[in-house]
């Protein structure tokens, strides 16, 4: 997955940078992350201690970010970097939502998604296709955004406050990949717990969240 970064920034972009958030991997994930900088100066290294989840893994990576347009991407492969081609510079009041055609869930994921579509709708005003899914934003949408949540639950805040800000998405669709690295934990009734814990309190983030 590097190596596919690597070679698309290459090839379209005049200056970036890859952040990559080692969070508290047990592998050898962080000596082969230093290998890739020791080659690539533009690769920048973020280690957790321990293992904080992927919202904060996100918000890690989010705020590490130092150039003018931010994307994130899992380091599974299930994503095809090339994907994000037809990007195209834009402004402040919007940014780029890929969504999942076919996801190959299995029918208790089915559910969970279902139901976190309804809450994001019904609660939050978020009328995405797919929340969770690979995102384009600037660096400057969420540096206005003071994000509080750092659960997985916080592609939900950041798309429900740009909503309010008046900020809306253009959304594209995007294959799902067969997963090359690691093992599902989206699923989990752990994460699933975690995730109800924050309900109330993603609820009142963005309720209480006044959009300048």
């Amino acid at each position: 997955m590097i190596v596919d970064a690597l070679s698309f920034l290459h090839h379209h972009a005049a200056t970036s940078e890859l952040v990559i958030v080692d969070d508290g991997s047990s592998d050898n994930t962080k000596e082969v992350c230093l290998a890739f900088k020791a080659k690539h100066p533009e690769v920048k290294l973020i280690s957790h201690p321990k293992n904080l989840g992927i919202g904060q893994a996100l918000k890690t990576g989010y705020s590490a970010a130092q150039y003018e347009y931010v994307c994130a991407i899992p380091g599974d492969g299930q994503f095809d970097v090339n994907e994000l081609a037809i990007i195209r510079p834009f402004s402040y009041s919007t940014y780029y939502s890929f969504y999942r055609t076919i996801t190959g869930y299995s029918l208790y994921r089915k559910t969970l998604s279902w139901l976190n579509r309804l809450f994001n709708q019904h609660f939050l005003g978020i009328y995405l296709r797919d929340v969770n899914w690979i995102k384009v934003y600037r660096k400057d949408q969420l540096d206005a955004l003071n994000l509080s949540l750092t659960s997985s639950l916080i592609e939900s805040e950041i798309c429900a406050k740009l909503y309010k800000k008046g900020t809306t998405p253009i959304e594209i669709p995007s294959k799902y990949l067969q997963r090359t690295h690691g093992e599902p934990k989206g699923g989990s009734w752990h994460t699933l717990k975690k995730a109800i814990q924050d309900l109330i309190k993603l609820w009142w983030v963005v309720t209480t969240f006044k959009a300048k």
